[in-house]
């Protein structure tokens, strides 16, 4: 039995160890809390997670992206869940969860070499819609 409810800031720990899984370096446990509580705090971002059996297994971040030119929509900004429990539906609750908690269009962008995830959006209802190329800059040390 599986269970979706908002993050909270005791579970920045575990967040920070699921999220290995998609790759990223860990962060020590001082970095996870802040960077949770400035999203807890965030009034257009929101962080789930899903217990399994007890134990955190997975979380999805999902936050409102406002446009001056275009409507509004939501963006998951993350979604992992720990490779041992894929396939058990819970990264589709996850996403189902967020998706009953802020309605309206839900985006997400996953890099091109990422075609496990391409097949799970597509086998949850998610269509492509355009492909882009993301620039980078940092204005720190840029000469723009």
């Amino acid at each position: 039995m599986h269970k979706v409810r908002e993050a909270v800031l005791a579970d920045a720990v575990e967040i920070n160890r699921v999220s290995k899984h998609l790759g990223y370096d860990a962060l020590t446990e001082g970095e996870a809390t802040e960077k949770l509580h400035t999203l807890i705090e965030s009034s257009v971002d929101q962080v789930y997670v899903c217990e399994y059996q007890g134990e955190l297994v997975g979380w999805i971040h999902i936050f409102r992206a406002n446009r001056l030119a275009s409507p509004s929509f939501y963006e998951i900004g993350g979604l992992v869940v720990k490779p041992n429990v894929r396939g058990l539906g819970l990264g589709k609750a996850l996403v189902r969860y967020a998706g009953e908690k802020h309605k309206g269009v839900v985006r997400v962008r996953c890099n091109e070499k990422r075609t496990e995830a391409h097949r799970f959006y597509e086998g949850i209802g998610f269509t492509g819609s355009k492909s882009q190329r993301v620039f980078q800059s940092n204005f720190n040390n840029s000469e723009i």
